[in-house]
C-alpha cells in the first residue's frame, strides 16, 4: 500500500464490518439457544411454544446467513464459528428440560437481547450505508413481531 491516506469512504466497509458482526453472532446465538430449548420443552403449551420457536429458529438462521452475506459483499469477511459465538458473552439458556412458560420467557430475553445488539448497530449504520441499515431494520423488523407473539402467551 502506498503511503497515500485512507479516505473515510475507504473506512466505510470496515465501519459497517465492526458494526455488522456483533449482529451476525446475536443471530446465531439466537437459533443456538431457541433450538436448546425447543428441544428441552415440556409443559401444557408445548406443540404451540415447539412450533413457534422452529420459525423463530428459521429467522434467525436466515438473518445471520444475510448479515454474514452483506458483510462479505461490502468487503469484509464475516466469522460465525461456535468459539466466537461463546466469545461474544452473549446470553445462553440452561442445559436442562424448561416448562413452557419458561420457554417463553426465555425466548423472550433472547429475542430482546437480539433486537438490543441491532438497534445499536442500525443506529451507527444508518449514517454509512442505507442498503446495510435497511437489512438491519428489516431483521429488527421481523423479530420485534416474533417478540410480540411469544410474549402474547405470557398474559
Amino acid at each position: 500500500m502506498s503511503d497515500q491516506l485512507i479516505s473515510n469512504h475507504d473506512l466505510q466497509p470496515v465501519r459497517q464490518g465492526e458494526l455488522l458482526q456483533p449482529c451476525v453472532l446475536a443471530a446465531i446465538n439466537l437459533s443456538l439457544n431457541l433450538k436448546q430449548i425447543h428441544w428441552n420443552l415440556r409443559g401444557a403449551k408445548f406443540q404451540t411454544v415447539h412450533e413457534f420457536l422452529d420459525l423463530v429458529i428459521d429467522q434467525a438462521r436466515m438473518t445471520s446467513d444475510e448479515l454474514a452475506e452483506r458483510m462479505v459483499t461490502v468487503g469484509v469477511p464475516a466469522m460465525g464459528r461456535s468459539s466466537q459465538v461463546d466469545a461474544a458473552g452473549l446470553p445462553q439458556v440452561p442445559d436442562e428440560f424448561v416448562t413452557d412458560i419458561e420457554a417463553l420467557e426465555l425466548a423472550s430475553s433472547l429475542l430482546d437481547g437480539t433486537i438490543g445488539i441491532m438497534r445499536d448497530a442500525r443506529a451507527a449504520i444508518g449514517d454509512i450505508d442505507a442498503v446495510t441499515e435497511d437489512l438491519v431494520i428489516g431483521s429488527i423488523q421481523v423479530f420485534e413481531k416474533q417478540l410480540w407473539m411469544l410474549r402474547s402467551h405470557l398474559l
